[in-house]
């Protein structure tokens, strides 16, 4: 093996002695590198991250002066593109990474990426500096650095215990037992048992199949949210009635009680043949979307068994669901999908256009009268009530986690256990939502000022009233 010596670069770990180990390639002395940048990690010859902080710092203050440039309170865009914006270009940036070094980080180090947070928070949102951190956070939706830490490590966790005992043993000795992840992940372990193994990805081999099967992904009569109500019960009974010709029909929902249960239920009507109905729990952190997706997978399973025993050939299926993200998700094609209820899914689709069955996949509006959707919702509920013991998805589980930690500071905020800042007392911890049209870049300046106690015209009124005095008997 040839080795360049103007290419090569050493690095001495511990502490510099006198006499430094000097190390040549034939005549040629290689050049020392005090500082290596190893898979965007910045190393340091003595214990700590100093080195890969500041340099992360560095990289993420040259980026918010980008986001300062266009994000003025007058004209720039409004608050989500300026999130946007962060979190591509500067968040992406500093947090790469962060869950293999930010908890052997100083607290020191950590502050200092917190500070750039709190920087970009006071932009986003367009308020002054002298506002409280935590209220610029909440004003701009960003979470401290530490909760995205946090995040991502326990997801990192949750996948390597997924894929096995052999990755398991690897998550345990990167995350052991006193790892700060495991106090988190202790608060929600009793709501499941266990986690959704990965599928294997579907090859291009399947592109063939995948274009036999329709999803329609347009509403009724392509009718917006705030349409009526009477419109949308008519387009909606319009698209269900094209169908009403198909040998089989399937109709699916999920119900949802966050951190106690939720349930699946799917319908399978085929045109000639007795009813066919599947109810089961979807697990009791599961989301609106997961249940949705644990009713599809059960729906198609039914219909499976049903189009086998009938060994009928030729003909068309329908299948109904009010979970617009969950046939967006689907469209993508099987190669495409990652979750591993998707590839299951997309496994029963493909098993059932192989067996000559055109399959359609409709968005129907849920709670119009639809007499199928109605039973389906039923069977939903019913569900709820059954055990739930479905595999938990990985992020119904970092998302329980994130919610139990809420949770507990807003019980925390009630008691009087945590400072109560501007915002805070003023709104009580809810995020306010627009009831009318949104407001511009500088009306949303001017909210937040307000909200947080930093307005040159109204950041004082809150307080006057808070004085005993001044309030009306």
């Amino acid at each position: 093996m040839e080795v360049s010596a103007e290419k090569t670069e050493y690095t001495l770990f511990g502490a510099r002695e006198t006499n430094l180990l000097s190390l040549k390639v034939g005549e040629t002395a290689l050049k020392e590198e005090r500082t290596p940048k190893l898979l965007g990690l910045t190393m340091q010859p003595h214990k700590g991250l100093s080195k890969h902080v500041m340099s992360m710092k560095a990289a993420a203050n040259t980026r918010l002066l980008q986001l300062r440039a266009v994000a003025s309170p007058e004209w720039g865009p409004d608050r989500e593109k300026l999130r946007a914006f962060y979190l591509a270009l500067v968040q992406a940036k500093m947090c790469y990474g962060v869950a293999s070094w930010w908890f052997d980080t100083s607290l020191s180090d950590r502050e200092r990426l917190e500070r750039v947070q709190a920087q970009a928070a006071h932009i986003v949102a367009g308020i002054p500096k002298a506002a409280n951190r935590e209220d610029a956070l909440r004003e701009a939706r960003l979470k401290p650095i530490n909760e995205v830490a946090h995040r991502r490590a326990l997801e990192y966790y949750l996948r390597l215990k997924a894929k096995g005992p052999v990755h398991a043993k690897v998550a345990d000795s990167i995350f052991p037992p006193e790892h700060p992840i495991h106090v988190r992940l202790a608060k929600v372990q009793h709501l499941y048992s266990i986690i959704d193994s990965p599928e294997k990805p579907h090859d291009a081999t399947v592109l063939q199949w995948a274009r036999r099967v329709h999803f329609n992904i347009t509403t009724p009569g392509g009718l917006k949210a705030d349409a009526p109500e009477k419109d949308k019960k008519v387009h909606t009974m319009r698209r269900v009635q094209r169908f009403r010709d198909f040998d089989y029909q399937v109709w699916t929902d999920g119900s949802v009680v966050l951190d106690v249960s939720s349930g699946a239920g799917a319908l399978v009507y085929p045109k000639d043949g007795r009813r066919e109905k599947v109810v089961l729990g979807a697990g009791s952190l599961a989301c609106s979307y997961r249940a949705e997706c644990v009713a599809m997978e059960a729906g198609l399973k039914r219909l499976v068994e049903v189009m086998e025993l009938s060994k009928t050939h030729r003909t068309r299926g329908v299948a109904f669901t009010d979970s617009l993200s969950l046939l967006m998700a689907l469209n993508t094609g099987p190669a495409a999908v990652e979750d591993a209820i998707l590839r299951r899914i997309w496994d029963l689709i493909l098993h059932i256009v192989r067996l000559r069955v055109f399959v359609n996949f409709q968005f129907v509006l849920s709670h119009f009268g639809v007499p199928r959707n109605e039973a389906a919702d039923n069977a939903a509920e019913q569900g709820s009530a059954k055990p739930q013991s479905y595999p938990a998805w990985i992020t119904d589980i970092v998302t329980g986690v994130e919610r139990q930690v809420r949770n507990e500071m807003y019980r925390a905020f009630e008691e009087g256990r945590m400072t109560r800042t501007h915002r805070s007392a003023l709104l009580d911890h809810v995020r306010p939502a627009p009831k009318h049209t949104k407001v511009d870049r500088l009306g949303e300046s001017l909210l937040a000022q307000f909200r947080t106690g930093t307005s040159k015209h109204f950041g004082w009124l809150h307080r006057v009233l808070t004085r005993k005095m001044d309030q009306l008997e």
